[in-house]
């Protein structure tokens, strides 16, 4: 009992193939539970079973093999690998399952049976099947016969083919078995439920009774399948049941499920036979005896053979063909045509396309033939027609059709007819195209004018059934006005007709819609819809347009012009008095001339007025050219007339009979030179409307048959030669030539020099054979012809600027038609055709030479092609009837005779080039045989083939190849120098074939053949087969290839799959599916996008002047479809995800390679997330390029809707997980730059990354670190750091070290690289918590085998050597001597480029969490107290005066002071300063003055700065970092770029402690190692100063920083050299913040505070000052532009700010090198700016001021200035200098400045006085007093009228200071022109007292409050210590009583008076100079340039005063 149950101890896969039966069916129970356990469909636990499952379903116990059954439909079902076992698992459920008499097996062995189908394997599952069907056993017969019955009628017959099946029809029905007959028939009833009719054939054989009850138990109705294929399941659940109209599925791959009775043809069922090897070897000989009945003997014996031939193996039947075309022609026993006829019919019938080489001939032989009369030749010749049009098209009989239409006898009229009409019922509205309609409706309608009514009923037909086809609208502008009784019984024909084919109609892009539209009643199908891209020489883009519903592209050929009725002169009169008053239509046949052109100027006055509806233009031309009309005398009138000519050309619609009433008289004004100009552009209008070529054929005509005037006809080919350049040329040239020949004769020299001039521009369009029409010239003319053709030989036509093809509607609808719809309008471009006349050669190909072609002796072949060669080269061009030569050539391409073929391959060349592009029909003729002399053993032959090839290509199209499979066939059959030689051409033609030219099945069957050849044993096709890759790819696309690999065996498919993978990167990134805009509106939007797109929508009916049009219900519908919610949604929906992952909700994200299931994972988490459904869609298609578009607008959206993306992050990040896994590299780059811009993001928003978010990211980055492409490995290295920033450092380097697992070398390698930089950044606890055992496992790394992992190993020990010391070496174990002496090496060679102490002060610390911290101990230390200097009688050197009283400002003082003044003017002021001196003063006895001045010590006062308030603007008086050691000379750039990035960390110690560093960095002279930094140095500078500004720290902890950043920043700007490298954009982020930080006040509180805004301001100044002038400019006029409407209350003086540093820039330009600024980028800047705030914005919004404005203006005035005149020429960067008010501005500028140089050019432009008047003459423009209220106007005159009074001056002159202070607006010196110069002294010197005595009266004098903290270390306050001196000089005035100043003189002011006039000015006008905060008055580096010597010597003297009064 023991031993019986020890199986129960076994694993289940052992127990399943036990001895016993009991263990066997445990294991199986087991085996169903394991197998529903496994999530992964590829684990490598389904591998154990694969051997195995064929034992479970061929178990010899019956109960043992019912479960094992159970357990494999469960393997089956849910294994991934389960395919492999089909074959042996089948083949033994037919032998012991499928036929059991237990009915739960037979059940069961359904199910596998069908579960195998549904996997795909359905092919080896109906071979097993077919094979049980040949069994002897009737059970298991029928069996197989009942699962194939079942099989068919769940998956339809395209999943189980039936014909395979067909075969066993006869077989089965006649077996013995009555069960295996019933089976069989209720298999063909199915089968028939399938197919229909398709069947019959295959059962005819049988006996009458059997095929009656089969009959009767056909059931019609279509079938549906009711199981799809496991690949088809997703797509018919996703897939809407109203989406489709009878529930069937609208996608590719599920129709293949699905069957169709339609789409099956009985043809395709029936196996080829080949019928030429027996025919009877006297059959030929017999066709030709004497004897009818010896002919028809032959005949009959073909005919046995056709009769048991339905479908034909292809083959040569040329001969066969042709001996029945003869019997056809020429036999005079009519039985025998008719015989011949049928026999004909039936070969064209069993060859179907086949039988293309040979249709056209035989055509052409049939319609001649039509002439009999007896009924059953008629008949048969009809019948063999038919069976022939299959094989040919409309296109290619229409020669021989249009021939039998105009030949004299009525029956082949009407025969040819009615042939036309049963062809035009089989064909496709797209084949029917406009060309064949204009050929085939003329013919035809000449047919209804026929005396025969058999002819004319049977043109009635056709021309009905072509109505049918193609539309009515479409045939009446070529049928015309005809008979009524005609028109009805065209009507009739039309009623009748039946569209027999299956009209194709477009490739559907969006499922549901046409069911939608039948669902309202439209038509099932309309002709235009139904079009078929015809083969074309056009772009893809084609297709594309057709479908958009482009109605018009340049290319095109041009159509009939529109027709219009005529109107009577009585009507067009009656419509003038309508239209126009009485005096104008009198007037403009009135006999004075004057009152002629009143009238003209008043009728183009009245249309001008006119549109469409209200006149046509015919009725214009015609009252226009009332008598005189256009042949007035008088030039002024003429003009007139043809000026308003011209205007109802060109914009009303124009017909040819419109145009015919002024065109005459319009080319007759050519030859006035007056009216020359006007006349020329009014023909090219009329050209332009009406069609090209009518107006170039009607005005030639008339020029050269009624027109004497040579000027006209020279006139008339000179336009011709203009015109043809911007139309084209895509017309017949018969007439042109004609009436060219008759100038080329003209008397006139001007005429024939024009005519030579206009052919030599038409041989650009037509060719060298131009020439060709002017043999009969005489010599010397035909020279001149071809000199000048001869100069444009090498060039090629220009691209017509004009449309060739536009010809508007008529003014009359009913009597024009309307545009053809959309099919016609796809059609072939126009070529201009040789319009030679051609010779028909077939009558020269007589039965004697085509014998000598074919004779035995070479000799005679060589001279018969030799006279083949003479009749072609005597007869070019030639048409295309060849007669007996094709296949008589053909053989001789093959000729043995190497020297033969060679000719032959050259005459064919010659052939195509004299037939021209209609040598196409003879494509499939020649082709085969041109393909087979690509396998020829000599080279010569191989190149005269590729060269015939290419010839017929470059002639016929490049498409012409790739029909009929002819190159499958070539390849196939072909040696391996042939399918080289192919392979090779193809490689280099495919490329230039348009798309879609040809259909793409030619190219799919190529496929496997293609994939054989990579495999080839001969490198020569190896190498050509993979060079086809590509071209293939490029038709069939990248998917459609990959698929063929299921085909292949598995040995072959990694091969063929390299060569797939190595063409993909190659394929062109085209424009995305889509139809222009529409493709724009279902593009994946952004919030901020669709922000702006709502803005747009809202504020647009509001522009509209009418009403605003719905829009149709297509457009809606399109609408509705789009998604228009942001990209990524704002919730808490990935917390449920993480619980979800927590609980094992969901499938665990964690793969080695990813399956279809994590897809649909993601798919569903985004869904339920709420992601924009376009941009899933982007993200999950098939086509990388989508995959790119979505990363682009996640990108975009970041900036807008980054919230978003935190709530998102974990989809985010898995779908970029997939994404590594693809094969382009493009994907991948543009994704790990997404990555870094979002790590950057998450990191300035301090976000913490979650585990589940690391855990299903990370361990796939890492994988990525081992990428072969630099690049990418970059960028993870780069990723990493960032994540170090959001995610615990530790759990890093754990994913890191799980890396080092990998078998991949340079992951590893990678990997220690990246640990030894945790290792060395983090230190020590970067490895906690197990250090120990992460060492050993980096010790063992030592030892591996490549080089790279070695060395970063080594590294990684020797970094942990660095920070632990000796015990490194115990904690890494044993390790081999030699490992062990590489890492002392490595420690002892690391040493010396930094020493352990180094390196460990500059580890990061990290906290509990495994983050980055700083200790706030080394950085919070408290401020050492120090007691101040006693020394309170002084004030502080840096103490600013008090702001200015409450009265002086009584409302918010708008600061438009820029405007006052002249920018240049002050910067010409600056330059005349002297050059700053550091005055050296004498020592004076100072002892009166109550203390002494304090001086600035001569070394640094380090010890009385306390920390807390350090300003480290120099780095030697600033406190060494704790941290900081001194660095050798060199600077590590990898050190340097981690120190710039910690910067911006959100750990305010550690950015502290980076920019120390950095500080130190410049101090020490390394400052030109940040050049390469600079740029990413101040953005992260910029994100700093926005974290402390927005984070809720206290001013406490953030006002050290911002001082480390002041010092940082001062310190950068200061250096030499450094700053030059940032960029507008950086420098926009720093001044933004800066200003904003300045702006907001919130650090303004307390002493510190205010000191702090100090430092801030000064920081400013260095950034103006030093920055890159470029980038500067345009960064200020950027932040300006940003600025304006926007006002946020946090930060209200924000712009006030921007507004001081624009004009502190103004000021500092005029000191800048005129070449040192890029006025291209400034000026584009402007223009922008002034672009979206143009001069009406400002008038629009008058409560705005237009301060930002002005500004700009003067900018601008000052960069004209600068430049000159040549600015103008630095606008290359805007696009339209017309968009924005730039360019008119400039203009003016110059023009003032052209008005100013005159002025500027006095002897006396340099004195003050002239400077003054300058500077108020220049602003006065600029001065707002003429916007000011008229009140103020008022006082302003007042006050400067009271200050005229000795009673009133001193209070007026208070009042006038205060004035100017509440509107610091006015410019006093302008209403002041007209005054005296000593008023205008004495005023000025008044208000200077005011501001000084308010000044003095608003400061506290003797403050003594110094104290350390405040004393400033810079040099400012040497520089700004002789101002103490003047204000205690000032002080001591007051007290004394003395005038601070002496009365006016009369002499002129010196420089330094108008100095002080300026700064006066400047204090209310315009902001301090050099502070950027008005409360504060910081002084620049420049801050001395306006001190000068004079100023030092007025203080001297006055000192001296002082001190002489004092001793009185």
């Amino acid at each position: 009992m023991e031993d019986e149950n020890e199986y129960k101890k076994l694993p289940t896969d052992e127990k399943c193939v036990h001895k016993l039966w009991k263990a066997r069916v445990a294991g199986y129970e087991e085996a169903i539970k394991l197998f529903n356990q496994i999530d992964d469909e590829k684990s490598p636990e389904w591998n154990k079973y694969l051997g195995l499952i064929k034992k479970f379903v061929t178990d010899s116990n019956a109960v043992a093999q019912e479960r094992g059954m159970e357990a494999a439909l469960v393997f089956v079902e849910n294994c991934g690998h389960a395919g492999k076992t089909t074959g042996e698992v089948m083949s033994g459920i037919v032998a012991k399952c499928i036929a059991a008499p237990k009915t739960k097996t037979k059940d069961l062995a359904l199910q596998i049976t069908l579960m195998y189908v549904e996997i795909e394997k359905h092919e080896i599952v109906q071979e097993e099947l077919m094979k049980g069907m040949e069994q002897k056993n009737p059970k298991v017969v029928a069996a197989c016969i009942t699962t194939m019955n079942t099989a068919l009628k769940q998956f339809g017959n395209k999943v189980i083919t039936i014909k395979p099946m067909v075969k066993k029809i006869p077989v089965l029905l006649a077996d013995r078995d009555k069960g295996v007959r019933d089976e069989m028939k209720a298999l063909v009833v199915e089968m028939h439920r399938w197919i229909g009719g398709a069947i019959e054939p295959h059962i005819a054989t049988l006996q009458a009774v059997v095929q009656q009850e089969l009959r009767d138990s056909f059931t019609t109705g279509g079938a549906q399948p009711t199981r799809y294929l496991r690949s088809q399941q997703h797509r018919v659940r996703d897939t809407p049941a109203a989406d489709t109209g009878d529930g069937a599925v609208e996608d590719d791959d599920v129709d293949a499920a699905a069957g169709d009775t339609a789409d099956m043809d009985p043809y395709d069922l029936l196996d080829p036979v080949e019928i030429l090897s027996k025919l009877p070897k006297d059959f030929y000989d017999k066709l030709e005896a004497t004897k009818w009945q010896e002919r028809k003997e032959a005949l009959d014996a073909l005919d046995n053979i056709l009769k048991t031939a339905p479908r034909l193996e292809p083959g040569d039947y040329a001969d066969l063909v042709r001996a029945l075309k003869k019997v056809i022609s020429k036999d005079s026993n009519v039985m025998l045509v008719a015989l011949g006829g049928r026999l004909l019919a039936a070969v064209a019938s069993g060859l179907r396309n086949k039988f293309q080489p040979y249709a056209t001939a035989c055509v052409q032989a049939i319609l001649e033939k039509f002439k009999e009369k007896k009924t059953n030749v008629v008949t048969a010749l009809r019948e063999a027609i038919d069976a022939i049009y299959p094989a040919t098209n409309l296109e290619a009989i229409m020669e021989d059709m249009l021939a039998a239409f105009d030949n004299k006898n009525p029956s082949i009229k009407a025969e040819s007819a009615v042939f036309l009409a049963r062809a035009l019922t089989v064909t496709q509205p797209a084949a029917f195209n406009k060309k064949l309609v204009k050929a085939y409706v003329g013919g035809l309608l000449k047919l209804m004018e026929s005396a025969d009514p058999a002819v004319r009923e049977a043109a009635a037909e056709a021309l009905g059934t072509a109505t049918k086809l193609v539309g009515e609208k479409n045939i009446a502008p070529h049928i015309g006005k005809l008979e009524p009784l005609k028109e009805q019984k065209i009507k009739e024909y039309a009623d009748k007709a039946e569209i027999k084919v299956k009209v194709a109609g477009p490739k559907k892009e969006a499922k549901g819609k046409a069911p939608v539209a039948s669902a309202r009643g439209d038509q099932p199908a309309k002709p235009a819809q139904a079009a078929q891209p015809k083969p074309a020489r056009k772009p893809a883009t084609g297709a594309a347009k057709k479908a958009g519903g482009a109605k018009k592209a340049p290319a095109r050929a041009q159509p009939s012009p529109p027709r219009e009725m005529e109107l009577s002169q009585e009507e067009v009169d009656a419509r003038a008095e309508t239209l126009l008053s009485a005096d104008i239509v009198s007037g403009l046949g009135d006999g004075n001339w004057k009152t002629r052109l009143t009238a003209a100027q008043g009728f183009h006055s009245t249309v001008q007025g006119l549109t469409a509806e209200d006149a046509s233009a015919q009725v214009l031309y015609r009252i226009l050219n009332k008598k005189p009309g256009l042949k007035d005398t008088n030039v002024q009138v003429m003009k007139a007339r043809l000026e308003a000519c011209k205007y109802i050309t060109e914009n009303f619609p124009i017909s040819t009979t419109a145009a015919d009433f002024v065109l005459h008289d319009v080319v007759a004004k050519l030859g006035e030179t007056s009216c020359a100009s006007i006349a020329t552009d009014c023909l090219t209008s009329l050209a332009d409307a009406c069609g090209f070529e009518h107006v170039l054929n009607e005005g030639l005509s008339y020029a050269m048959d009624s027109q004497k005037n040579p000027k006209v006809q020279s006139e008339m080919f000179n336009w011709m030669s203009s015109a043809i350049k911007e139309f084209g040329c895509t017309m017949k040239i018969q007439s042109i030539v004609a009436h060219s020949k008759k100038a080329l004769s003209a008397t006139n020299p001007n005429v024939r020099t024009s005519t030579v001039n206009f052919l030599g521009i038409l041989s650009l369009y037509v060719g060298p054979s131009l020439i060709t029409h002017f043999d009969s010239e005489k010599p010397a003319t035909k020279q001149l012809i071809t000199l000048e053709m001869d100069k444009h030989a090498n060039s090629s036509p220009p691209t017509p600027t004009r449309q060739p093809g536009k010809v508007s509607k008529s003014a009359s609808k009913g009597s024009v038609g309307d545009d053809l719809d959309e099919p016609y309008e796809e059609e072939e471009p126009a070529v201009v055709e040789d319009s030679r006349p051609r010779t028909d050669i077939a009558p020269l190909i007589t039965d004697a030479l085509v014998a000598e072609i074919n004779d035995k002796n070479w000799k005679v072949r060589n001279e018969a092609l030799d006279k083949l060669k003479a009749i072609i080269t005597n007869s070019s061009p030639i048409k295309p009837t060849l007669g007996e030569l094709p296949p008589a050539l053909v053989a001789r391409l093959l000729d043995s005779n190497s020297k033969l073929a060679q000719s032959a391959l050259q005459i064919c060349e010659q052939l195509a080039n004299a037939i021209g592009p209609k040598c196409k029909t003879h494509v499939r003729t020649f082709f085969p045989a041109f393909f087979q002399a690509f396998g020829d053993n000599k080279q010569w032959i191989r190149t005269a083939a590729v060269s015939c090839v290419s010839t017929w290509c470059a002639t016929a199209g490049p498409h012409v190849p790739f029909d009929g499979e002819m190159v499958l066939d070539a390849l196939k059959a072909g040696s391996p120098v042939l399918r080289a030689s192919l392979l090779q051409w193809l490689a280099e033609h495919l490329p230039n074939v348009p798309p879609k030219s040809f259909p793409r099945e030619e190219l799919s069957a190529c496929l496997p053949t293609l994939y054989a050849c990579i495999e080839d044993r001969a490198a020569d096709v190896r190498k050509a087969a993979g060079d086809c890759v590509l071209p293939f790819m490029l038709h069939l696309g990248y998917d459609s290839m990959h698929k063929q690999l299921e085909k292949l065996k598995p040995a072959s498919k990694p091969v063929v799959q390299a060569a797939l993978d190595k063409a993909r990167p190659s394929l062109p990134v085209q424009p995305l599916p889509g139809k222009g805009k529409k493709e724009e509106a279902r593009g994946v939007k952004t919030a901020g996008a669709l922000k702006k797109e709502a803005e747009k929508k809202g504020a647009a009916p509001a522009k509209g002047k009418g009403p605003v049009k719905p829009a149709s219900a297509s457009s809606r519908g399109k609408k509705d479809d789009e998604d228009l919610t942001p990209l990524l949604p704002q919730n808490n929906a990935k917390n449920q995800r993480i619980i979800d992952d927590q609980k094992l909700k969901v499938l665990k994200w964690n793969f080695t390679v990813p399956r279809e299931e994590f897809f649909e994972l993601l798919k569903d988490q985004m869904a339920t997330a709420g992601l924009n459904k376009q941009l899933v869609a982007n993200m999950f298609h098939n086509d990388f390029r989508y995959h790119l578009k979505a990363i682009e607008s996640l990108s975009d959206d970041l900036h807008e809707n980054g919230p978003a993306l935190m709530c998102n992050l974990d989809l985010v990040l898995k779908w970029l997980t997939l994404r590594f896994f693809d094969t382009n590299p493009s994907v991948i780059l543009k994704g790990l730059e997404y990555l870094a811009t979002v790590f950057q993001f998450l990191s300035d928003n301090d976000y913490t990354m979650a585990e589940y978010e690391a855990n299903c990211f990370i361990p796939y980055l890492i994988l990525k670190v081992g990428d072969p492409k630099d690049t990418i490995r970059n960028s993870v290295k780069a990723l990493f750091k960032q994540i170090c920033v959001v995610y615990s450092v530790t759990k890093l380097f754990g994913y890191l070290m799980e890396g080092l697992k990998s078998k991949n070398a340079r992951q590893r390698a990678e990997c220690l690289e990246c640990i030894g930089s945790l290792i060395e950044t983090y230190g020590w606890t970067a490895m906690s918590p197990s250090g120990t055992v992460a060492l050993k496992e980096l010790a063992r790394h030592i030892g591996d085998r490549d080089n790279a992992v070695r060395s970063a190993a080594l590294n990684c020990v020797a970094c942990a050597y660095f920070l632990e010391g000796e015990k490194i070496y115990k904690m890494i174990g044993q390790i081999s001597d030699k490992d062990l002496s590489l890492l002392e090496e490595r420690i002892k060679r690391a040493s010396k480029n930094r020493s352990a102490e180094i390196r460990r002060s500059m580890v990061v610390p990290l906290s509990a969490t495994g983050r980055p911290i700083q200790q706030q101990a080394e950085e919070m230390e408290p401020p050492v107290e120090e007691e101040p200097p006693q020394q309170e009688e002084y004030e502080e050197e840096e103490e600013e005066p008090a702001p200015p009283p409450p009265m002086r400002t009584v409302a918010p003082r708008v600061i438009t002071g820029p405007f006052g003044l002249d920018p240049e003017l002050i910067a010409k002021l600056d330059a005349a300063v002297p050059v700053l001196r550091r005055p050296e003063l004498p020592e004076h006895d100072l002892k009166f003055l109550d203390e002494p001045i304090p001086v600035r010590p001569n070394k640094p006062v380090t010890q009385t700065v306390a920390p807390a308030s350090m300003v480290l603007t120099s780095p030697h008086h600033t406190a060494p970092h704790p941290l900081v050691t001194p660095q050798p000379p060199t600077v590590d750039d990898s050190l340097l770029a981690d120190t710039i990035h910690s910067i911006a960390s959100p750990d305010l110690n550690a950015a502290i402690r980076a920019m120390s560093l950095i500080s130190n960095a410049i101090a020490s002279g390394r400052g030109a190692a940040l050049g390469a930094h600079e740029q990413r140095l101040v953005g992260a500078v910029a994100t700093q100063i926005r974290r402390l500004r927005t984070s809720a720290r206290p001013p406490l902890q953030t006002l050290p920083a911002y001082k480390c950043i002041a010092g940082a920043l001062i310190a950068f700007y200061e250096s030499g050299g450094c700053g030059m490298n940032v960029d507008s954009t950086a420098l926009c982020s720093l001044l933004c913040e800066l200003l904003r930080l300045l702006g907001g006040g919130a650090v303004a509180t307390g002493p510190d505070g205010e000191r702090l805004v100090r430092i801030l301001n000064n920081v400013c100044v260095r950034v103006l000052e030093h920055s890159p002038r470029t980038q500067l400019l345009c960064a200020i006029v950027s932040l300006l532009h940003e600025s304006i409407g926007v006002t946020d209350p946090a930060y209200p003086r924000y712009q006030d700010l921007l507004l001081k540093c624009f004009w502190k820039t103004l000021k500092m330009i005029s000191t800048w090198d005129a070449n040192s600024i890029d006025y291209d980028a400034v000026l584009y800047k402007i223009h922008l700016f002034y672009k979206a705030y143009p001069n009406s914005y400002w008038k629009k919004n008058p409560d705005i001021s237009d301060t930002p404005y002005r500004t700009v203006k003067t900018l601008v005035h000052t960069l004209v200035k600068m430049k000159g005149g040549s600015i103008t020429s630095h606008l290359t960067q805007i696009p339209d200098v017309n968009d924005s008010d730039l360019y008119p501005y400039l203009l003016k500028v110059l023009k003032q400045l052209k008005l100013d140089e005159k002025k500027e050019n006095t002897p006396d432009a340099l004195n003050g006085a002239s400077l003054l008047q300058s500077m108020t003459g220049n602003s006065a423009p600029l001065s707002a007093t003429s916007r000011l209220p008229r009140a103020v106007h008022e006082e302003l005159a007042l006050i400067l009228k009271r200050i005229g009074s000795k009673e009133h001056n001193r209070e007026a002159l208070a009042h006038l200071y205060d004035l100017r202070e509440r509107h610091p607006e006015v410019d006093i010196w302008t209403f002041m022109q007209g005054s005296s110069f000593y008023f205008r002294n004495y005023v000025e010197r008044g208000l200077r007292e005011v501001a000084e005595q308010r000044k003095l009266n608003s400061m506290p004098m003797y403050k003594h409050d110094y104290k350390s903290e405040n004393i400033d270390i810079s040099n400012e306050t040497e520089e700004k210590s002789h101002l103490v001196f003047m204000e205690r000089l000032r002080a001591l005035q007051a007290k004394a009583g003395m005038k601070t100043e002496s009365a006016p003189t009369s002499q002129p002011r010196t420089p330094v008076d108008n100095r002080g006039l300026q700064d006066s000015i400047i204090e209310h006008s315009l902001p301090r100079a050099h502070s950027i905060d008005p409360q504060l008055e910081l002084h620049s580096t420049q801050s001395m340039s306006h001190k000068n010597e004079a100023a030092v010597d007025a203080l001297r003297l006055k000192l001296q005063q002082i001190k002489s009064s004092s001793k009185r």
